[in-house]
């Protein structure tokens, strides 16, 4: 009887353990990737766990937080960026070009504001979803309370006053439709990254559990292969002024210009060459006539003119707010201050 008692008394001890370890116990749910359009709500691809708006990442499920040393330009906008890869995914080694992600895998990027008082004000946030056949866009605008980001194909004008640089600015700020992601994302006339290269991965990043390389990181964790212990190449950030002025310029035009301006992009008959490896100087600018004169080229001969920036018609183009002169022709309405004074600054030192 005695022994009776004592084996329920056990077994009830287990059973108590057991569901108290089940009640600590938190799962966090997959990452879902859609096999046709994308979801019409950011929150179905279980990116982040918790609240929608804390934006934090579902590490468990793949999904980790990156930046960029060399970031492309957009109205002054923040940002913060993620990648998931597919369990059992991994990129391969590359620095001659974007990284080549595994099928299934998402690029996450969202853009904001800072409100005058401080606070955050979400506006949209892109996806890049790699599947069978190429990359797919996928943009996500977000309610004004920050419960939920929505699918729009269209996109569209939000007039925001955010605080920039310490002033308060009024602009109108363009979501982009799903076609207008092909002129910038182009590649011999297919959708394709831009920003995640190794050149521009190669930094330090503050995880949670600690600082570590990006690249480190993603090695350890299994979604890039081995890396080489030595020179691995790393761009300069804009201001850097421990590095040579044609670094930062070279690198600037990369992300913000070569996407169209190279052989595969949309600007390929322009002639003007801007990829950060490129080594002739008459397809990079120099000494060269535009193809096509007119209002954009602001009445110059040369798109640089080395030595004299004030007469050089890539200057001219990054100064221009008049929709069919400015160069970004999207993407941008507020002029980059700090990316002008870099190519004023490189083109006079010539």
């Amino acid at each position: 009887m005695k022994l009776t008692i004592n084996i329920i008394v056990l077994f009830t001890l287990c059973f108590l353990l057991v569901q108290c370890q089940k009640k600590e116990m938190v799962i966090f749910p997959t990452v879902i990737v859609p096999a046709g359009d994308g979801f019409e709500l950011l929150s179905e691809y279980n990116f982040f766990k918790g609240k929608l708006s804390d934006l934090n990442p579902n590490i468990e499920s793949g999904v980790m937080p990156y930046d960029l040393i060399m970031p492309l330009f957009s109205d002054y906008a923040l940002k913060k960026r993620f990648i998931y890869v597919p369990e059992g995914g991994s990129i391969p080694f590359d620095t001659s070009a974007v990284l080549e992600l595994p099928i299934g895998s998402i690029l996450i990027k969202h853009f904001y504001f800072k409100n005058v008082d401080g606070s955050d004000q979400y506006i949209e946030t892109r996806l890049m979803i790699r599947k069978i056949d190429g990359w797919f866009p996928e943009i996500y605008k977000w309610d004004e309370d920050h419960s939920e980001a929505r699918r729009t194909i269209i996109g569209g004008i939000v007039n925001i006053t955010a605080s920039i640089k310490g002033e308060n600015v009024m602009f109108p700020y363009s979501i982009p439709n799903q076609n207008q992601c092909k002129n910038c994302h182009s590649y011999n006339g297919k959708i394709n990254p831009i920003g995640p290269t190794i050149h521009n991965l190669n930094k330090d990043y503050e995880y949670a559990s600690g600082k570590d390389n990006q690249l480190t990181r993603w090695e350890i964790v299994g979604i890039l292969e081995k890396t080489p212990s030595t020179n691995i190449p790393k761009w300069t950030t804009i201001n850097d002024e421990n590095t040579s002025l044609h670094e930062r310029a070279r690198a600037y035009l990369a992300i913000n210009c070569s996407s169209c301006h190279r052989r595969e992009g949309s600007a390929a008959n322009s002639g003007l060459y801007l990829e950060y490896d490129n080594q002739d100087s008459l397809s990079l600018g120099f000494w060269k006539t535009p193809i096509a004169a007119g209002g954009g080229s602001g009445g110059f001969p040369y798109v640089i003119n080395p030595g004299i920036a004030s007469e050089s018609i890539l200057l001219y183009r990054m100064r221009a707010e008049e929709v069919d002169e400015r160069m970004p022709e999207i993407g941008r309405v507020l002029l980059h201050e700090e990316g002008i004074e870099l190519i004023r600054n490189w083109i006079d030192e010539m």
